[in-house]
């Protein structure tokens, strides 16, 4: 497995950065939602945050050297 790692490790200079592709997986919960906001003087604020229960949406992105492509 050492050796393999190694091997693996030496190839890294022949890869073209242009053609590299990484995933980036990310996710927030609904319960970090901020519970109060700014208004205008005399008005309410209202905004429609998710509440009542905790719901983690994952997020993946595929993602080149120069843009996002997915």
């Amino acid at each position: 497995m050492k050796a393999e790692r190694e091997d693996w490790f030496e190839a890294q200079d022949e890869l073209d950065p242009d053609r590299l592709v990484f995933l980036d997986e990310t996710a927030t919960t609904t319960n970090m939602v901020r519970r109060y906001g700014w208004a205008v003087r005399g008005e309410r604020c209202r905004v429609a945050v998710p509440h009542g229960h905790v719901w983690t949406p994952p997020g993946v992105q595929a993602k080149s050297l120069y843009r996002r492509c997915a």
